[in-house]
């Protein structure tokens, strides 16, 4: 005796799939003609995968190992209390929100989030909104492991009395207890202690951190002797402070790491630090206006920009060719009516939740395919 089926789903989406052609750096081309395309209408858990530039649904579980031609797995899309839920597979790649298919091509930040424009990326370090607890940037990158961190210890004291000479201002000891000797790398020996004040002035004439606005960029230095990077901090007893003097930063301000480092462009690993406030718009592109200026074909000459607006920094994405992305950092649940999309490599997959109709309550699901 068959067993009587289930009620039927309350919702189906409806999901339209779009590949660029080309596989260049896992990037989706937003202004492509030829662009390979699919519509499914899924009314159960489904997965997504590709072989070459053809998506397919398939049932919620992973390829067969030995699929011929390869299938890459895009997303999986997880039925849920009536609803449906936007997640990765194990071996997926990241999956990527497209900011300009947003609600107002608008998405409002997080800390820790991830951002793509074309080929190069960055965290949202740290947001200030507001000049009420006195917070300034904390000079940090998230997987920077400096040497031991500084400090103004019995050994340094000790060299201090024992006239032991500053390897940039050659004078012995120390006359200011503002001013201690340090040891800010591994270097040993004759040029093994420095004033804090001469490393200081050397260190602000390398990064020429002279905006008024509390706006720069900031990179670690490293010793150009021994090239341990020095700290950003030092400890003198109890107390701890930048070892690098940089301008006070007015809020709302945000803080930008960049993920990238390309010796051809010039860019480093480093934060941006960027002040927000008199309604100032933080602009990020290839054009010479730029506040973030990326020299790279993938980046468009306005491609995107943040903004402070009723205490959110709010990213925009100004229609750029190769779009500006956020990071997915956990399962989406979809909304009934919003459209949602995500780019996974060269396909960008978008979604919209709609309420099931009776005639195709019963279906698993269908697709038809166009080409652009």
């Amino acid at each position: 005796m068959a067993r009587p089926e289930g009620p039927p789903p309350l919702h189906s989406v409806q999901v339209v799939s779009s590949t660029w052609a080309r596989d260049s750096h896992d990037l989706f081309d937003f202004e492509a003609n030829l662009l390979h395309t699919k519509a499914f209408t899924v009314n159960r858990s489904s997965m997504f995968v590709r072989s070459g530039t053809d998506v397919q649904m398939t049932a919620d579980s992973a390829p067969q190992p030995g699929t011929t031609p390869p299938l890459e797995v895009l997303l999986r899309l997880v039925q849920k209390e009536g609803g449906y839920v936007v997640d990765k597979a194990a071996s997926v790649k990241k999956l990527w929100q497209v900011v300009r298919d947003l609600d107002n091509s608008c998405h409002s930040l997080s800390e820790n989030d991830v951002l793509k424009l074309g080929r190069f990326k960055f965290r949202v370090q740290e947001m200030v909104a507001s000049s009420c607890d006195g917070v300034q940037p904390q000079l940090r990158l998230n997987d920077f492991h400096p040497g031991p961190i500084c400090r103004t210890d019995e050994s340094t004291r000790e060299a201090a009395l024992t006239n032991s000479p500053c390897r940039i201002c050659l004078l012995e000891g120390t006359e200011d207890e503002n001013d201690p000797l340090i040891r800010p790398c591994q270097c040993k020996g004759s040029i093994e202690y420095v004033h804090l004040g001469c490393l200081r002035h050397w260190i602000k004439g390398r990064l020429s951190l002279s905006d008024t606005s509390g706006s720069y960029f900031y990179r670690p230095l490293a010793c150009e002797l021994c090239r341990t990077t020095y700290p950003a901090y030092i400890h003198t007893g109890t107390e701890k402070e930048t070892l690098v003097e940089v301008p006070k930063t007015t809020p709302p301000f945000i803080v930008l790491e960049n993920m990238v480092r390309d010796s051809q462009q010039h860019t480093s690993r480093g934060l941006h630090v960027i002040s927000l406030a008199d309604n100032k718009l933080l602009k990020l592109g290839r054009g010479h206006e730029s506040d973030i200026r990326i020299a790279d074909v993938s980046i468009s000459r306005c491609h995107a920009t943040v903004r402070f607006h009723r205490g959110q920094f709010i990213l925009e994405d100004h229609n750029s060719k190769f779009g500006t992305l956020v990071s997915m950092r956990k399962p989406r649940q979809l909304e009934v009516g919003s459209h949602f999309s995500v780019q996974v490599g060269r396909t960008v997959i978008s979604l919209t939740l709609q309420p099931q109709n009776e005639e195709n309550g019963q279906t698993a699901g269908g697709e038809h395919e166009t080409s652009l």
